[in-house]
């Protein structure tokens, strides 16, 4: 329930090496047209001044400003300890380059209310589209202005593509940390999928947010990213397989041959691939060309080495 929480939002920035970036999320705050809420940052293991930027701005700020500063351990690990510490009954989830329109918060909220009371226990959140600084939508919009339904079927059943950007109940995101044995990289689709199984998103088609991508970010590279941090990969793909029912074949194929692509990189037998397998003969007609994609893994980590 809302009344269970201090703020109507929470505005969660995870921030690693990047104070330049933080006063631009604080000046897009504090153009905010909705006033409920609060802005917790949480700093995974920056070696830069992001501590001394935070306290600039939190002498200024006319909302609360928290700052948890913990040891570096990936993106993944700081959405947890934001979960745990949010008191907004919705989490926005605003990446140190991103920030919003000035009335992005008002317009979320509008969303969300317009959900019936009754059936908000359903949902998990409200997603927007992005734009780019130019104003153009990143991506693909999605297939109606109002579209109720999860992230499983906008990717595979209406193949919408590119990021986007919500909010989510904190309640819900609670119920669903990231694990945080897999790796130092884990894909957000991972929770996104389980979340899915039992709650629904309202997808609406306004540009709310901005981003701008900056190199060396976790998008810059992010096959690189995946292949260091097979293990989690691989859990990703084997709960996707177990969705078989939901994916058009083309992508059947594809995460098959991810499957064997990745059981090769962390050195499981043959025979327990095909043993975990939900479909043995998809398994068998993708083995070759899994065994393809990790040769050029091999090819892409060799090359980055040298760099």
């Amino acid at each position: 329930m809302k009344s269970d929480f201090r703020h109507t939002f929470t505005v969660f920035t995870p921030s690693y090496n990047r104070a330049a970036l933080l006063p631009r999320i604080y000046e897009c705050l504090e153009k905010q047209t909705f006033r409920d809420f609060e802005w917790l940052i949480v700093d995974d293991g920056s070696k830069d001044n992001t501590a001394e930027v935070i306290k600039g701005l939190q002498s200024k700020a006319s909302f609360p400003l928290r700052y948890v500063a913990k040891p570096n351990g990936g993106k993944h690990t700081a959405v947890n300890r934001a979960a745990r510490d949010a008191e907004g009954y919705l989490i926005a989830i605003l990446d140190s380059d991103d920030w919003f329109a000035p009335n992005a918060l008002e317009r979320f909220w509008h969303h969300w209310q317009s959900i019936p009371a009754d059936q908000q226990e359903k949902f998990c959140g409200v997603t927007a589209l992005f734009a780019d600084p130019a104003g153009k939508i990143v991506g693909a919009k999605f297939p109606r202005d109002i579209l109720d339904s999860d992230p499983i079927d906008l990717r595979y059943r209406y193949k919408v593509s590119g990021d986007k950007g919500g909010v989510l109940r904190t309640e819900v995101l609670r119920q669903f940390p990231y694990p945080e044995d897999v790796g130092r990289f884990v894909s957000e689709s991972l929770v996104w999928n389980r979340m899915a199984k039992t709650y629904q998103t309202r997808f609406v088609n306004e540009a709310l947010s901005i981003k701008e991508y900056q190199q060396g970010g976790l998008t810059d590279g992010g096959r690189l990213l995946q292949v260091r941090n097979t293990k989690a990969t691989l859990l990703n793909v084997k709960e996707l397989m177990e969705l078989d029912d939901r994916l058009p074949i083309r992508d059947r194929v594809r995460n098959y041959a991810n499957y064997v692509r990745h059981s090769l990189h962390q050195q499981i037998p043959f025979g327990r691939q095909i043993s975990e397998a939900q479909s043995k003969a998809m398994f068998c007609l993708c083995y070759p060309m899994g065994l393809y994609l990790k040769i050029k893994d091999q090819r892409l980590m060799q090359a980055a080495e040298k760099a």
